[in-house]
């Protein structure tokens, strides 16, 4: 019986590119067991060895930078710049792991407060096996930055791909292995989500990070929480702008026109909802109209701006959102026609300007080439609108008063807030990243992400050769006196 395939499918004209064979579920128990086994000589390795690995694993990628991108932008459909911009990003991250990894990680020693005979520090240990399951819209960078914490943190790693993107997850698990990464230690199976269940429920993994949809990830969370497995959860988000009064119109207008459309919207902290205050809300639109008017769209990946979403099914997701909400009185302001006729899955970028704050374009995330545009009356409006969703994932406040952008960064609810910035934090390989609210569980990045993938370990030693401690078995009367009395000098 022969195996099955998945098939890869350029979006921007619709024709195949390759494939790779499905890893069967009934076959993946060697999997698990030798990724359990790696994790001895794998995690015994010195900070300094591993983060040694992974400067070869980035010298690696920048070698095959060419390679990678035009690989990317075949898969995803995206231009061939963005396809450089995730190598990028990506080689970024695993300068910043591999140069600080260590750092991170080292036995930091802690206060024993009062018990001045005492020694305290903390171990960062690895959890053993984790489990990776990576989604299609950033194949290299949502795959590699886990992929690279878990093992920095001294995990092996099953990764499953998404099945919309095989190739890159199949030549980056390649070129980690040329560069000197065991084979055990990172093993690469393909599937739909029986096989992504499979990492899953096996008693072989010890921890799961999943990046993906809300849905997906609820039901990742109840597996994950039946077995008491840690899971880290990067999920969706519907990201907002809020643009104020004194804002740098310029500026902000180019935001959110990169911030929108971009990687054809497909990115988890796109800008999707705009809260501008009245006051400059027509000089800021007509910015965003002509800015996006600019912009080139279609199969060329050298030439153009905007490229294809990823399958038919996301493109009908997008009409669907624009649809119902022009049929709920939204006004489309520029694009939004359907440009399959080019060959691809393609999109006109859309600016709309809404008032009905309930439809699915405001509420869902969409996932597209749209920003949606709502008039407020001040920064306070804004701020109640801006958090007026179960998600939290990213934000972004522009005002050339940055103390007072500092301020609303507070006072929203998100895992991240650029301020006169959009999405720039995610490059930003010191900042932690994750969301609030249905946007995930967890965080990646910084070393607080490095840590996630990490088992703390708190030990305390005696440092003097005393026979016993003074509040063991037998307790004088003396004894619980004294102690009283310290309780009373030190605390009362």
């Amino acid at each position: 019986m022969s195996i099955p395939k998945l098939v890869s499918i350029n979006p921007a004209t619709k024709k195949t590119i390759g494939s790779v064979q499905v890893s069967p579920v009934n076959q993946l128990q060697p999997v698990f067991e030798r990724a359990q086994k790696a994790t001895v000589a794998w995690s015994n390795m010195r900070l300094t060895q591993r983060s040694q690995t992974l400067r070869l694993v980035r010298k690696k990628l920048v070698a095959h930078m060419n390679e990678l991108s035009e690989l990317i932008a075949s898969e995803t459909g995206k231009t061939n710049w963005e396809g450089f911009l995730e190598v990028f990003t990506t080689v970024e991250h695993l300068r910043h792991i591999s140069r600080h990894g260590p750092e991170y990680l080292r036995t930091e020693c802690r206060s024993s407060g009062i018990f001045l005979h005492k020694k305290c520090y903390v171990n960062y240990v690895p959890h053993g096996v984790v489990g990776i399951i990576s989604p299609w819209n950033y194949p290299l960078i949502l795959t590699a930055t886990p992929v690279v914490e878990a093992l920095m943190a001294g995990n092996t790693v099953v990764l499953k791909p998404s099945e919309l993107t095989p190739l890159t997850g199949k030549r980056m698990g390649e070129l980690f292995h040329e560069a000197g990464v065991p084979e055990d230690a990172l093993q690469v199976i393909h599937g739909f989500g029986d096989v992504g269940a499979a990492i899953v429920d096996s008693t072989h993994t010890d921890m799961v990070c999943f990046t993906g949809s809300v849905e997906i990830g609820r039901k990742i969370a109840l597996a994950c929480a039946e077995k008491l497995k840690p899971v880290i959860l990067e999920l969706g988000g519907k990201d907002p702008m809020i643009v104020l009064e004194d804002a740098n119109l310029e500026r902000a207008a180019g935001a959110a026109v990169w911030g929108g459309f971009s990687n054809c919207g497909q990115t988890c902290i796109s800008v999707e909802r705009i809260y501008v205050v009245e006051s400059i809300a027509d000089k800021f639109i007509g910015l965003v109209k002509t800015k996006t008017k600019e912009l080139s769209v279609g199969p060329d990946k050298t030439n153009s701006d905007v490229g294809a979403l990823v399958s038919e099914q996301q493109q009908e997701m997008v009409m669907a959102h624009i649809k119902e909400a022009v049929s709920g009185g939204a006004d489309i302001l520029s694009g939004g026609e359907d440009l399959s006729a080019v060959g691809g899955y393609f999109i006109k970028p859309a600016v709309l300007e809404v008032y009905d704050e309930s439809s699915n374009i405001m509420t869902r995330e969409t996932f597209g080439p749209e920003i949606c545009i709502m008039r407020v009356k001040d920064a306070e409006e804004a701020i109640k609108k801006a958090n007026a969703s179960s998600y939290g994932l990213s934000a972004s406040v522009f005002t050339k008063d940055k103390k007072r952008g500092q301020k609303i960064a507070k006072k929203i609810q998100a895992g991240s807030v650029c301020v006169n910035d959009v999405m720039t934090n995610y490059i930003t390989a010191d900042l932690p990243f994750g969301g609030m609210g249905i946007s995930g569980i967890g965080r990646v990045h910084g070393p607080e992400g490095l840590r996630s993938f990490c088992q703390i370990q708190a030990v305390l030693v005696n440092r003097f050769g005393l026979k016993r401690e003074p509040w063991w078995y037998p307790i004088s009367k003396r004894t619980k006196k004294l102690f009283k009395t310290i309780t009373k000098i030190i605390y009362g």
